[in-house]
């Protein structure tokens, strides 16, 4: 596979994943659930939680937080590393991940809270399937880190010593993305509710789908030419 056709199929595949926990994320909030996709703010509730002895939410916090680590801990064994490269088992992990927004969206009518957890699962998951791509780290659930790359690649170029490359497209890209599933989930939250939940784990079906179908090709490719 040419450098060219790679870079797309990560762009590509980054723009979704970042839509999805755009989409996912706001959906959830709308919905009354903490942030899913991202543990920062978790950690900081739960901290006050134990400063002013709020066990009952420092405990559903907790939880969260283990789940979004235990949803890692899946990528960790399916794909084993966190450089992206096309070819190791990205299909399964975003599989696994639509289906587990399925089954936050099956018990999301009964409880809150646990669908919080296996939404929080599928954020992990999706977040250690890859961190980096050449020299560049990516996240497609959270934008701290994007943001901050941007920013200082911005101040690079400013100072002449780096010119706008695919680097600056690639997060940008992302950070569009996610704003952009943010806008979808919310409107959907409001009009839908959880049934909105079932729409990611189609997309996600479908791109994890996709993927097998692009590595089965570029499987077929190499055999040919080899």
């Amino acid at each position: 596979m040419s450098d060219r056709v790679e870079f797309i199929v990560v762009l590509l595949g980054g723009l979704c994943l970042s839509m999805v926990a755009g989409y996912v994320n706001t959906l959830m909030i709308v919905l009354g659930a903490p942030p899913v996709t991202h543990l920062t703010g978790s950690i900081t509730r739960l901290s006050a939680d134990i400063g002013q002895e709020q066990l009952g939410d420092a405990i559903t916090v907790a939880v969260l937080i283990l789940s979004f680590v235990c949803g890692a801990a899946v990528a960790g064994v399916l794909v084993g590393s966190s450089n992206l490269r096309l070819g190791r088992r990205y299909g399964l992990a975003i599989i696994i991940e639509s289906a587990l927004l399925a089954i936050a969206a099956i018990t999301l009518p009964h409880s809150l809270r646990t669908a919080t957890v296996f939404a929080a699962s599928a954020a992990g998951l999706q977040n250690a399937m890859a961190s980096s791509y050449r020299s560049l780290i990516i996240r497609t659930t959270h934008l701290t880190g994007v943001l901050t790359d941007i920013g200082f690649s911005l101040g690079r170029v400013i100072s002449g010593k780096q010119r706008p490359g695919w680097s600056l497209l690639l997060l940008s890209s992302i950070v569009i993305a996610f704003v952009i599933g943010g806008v979808l989930g919310a409107i959907v939250g409001v009009r839908s509710g959880g049934e909105g939940l079932w729409f990611a784990s189609a997309a996600l079906a479908l791109l994890g789908g996709g993927y097998f179908i692009l590595r089965r090709v570029a499987h077929l490719g190499f055999v040919r030419n080899h």
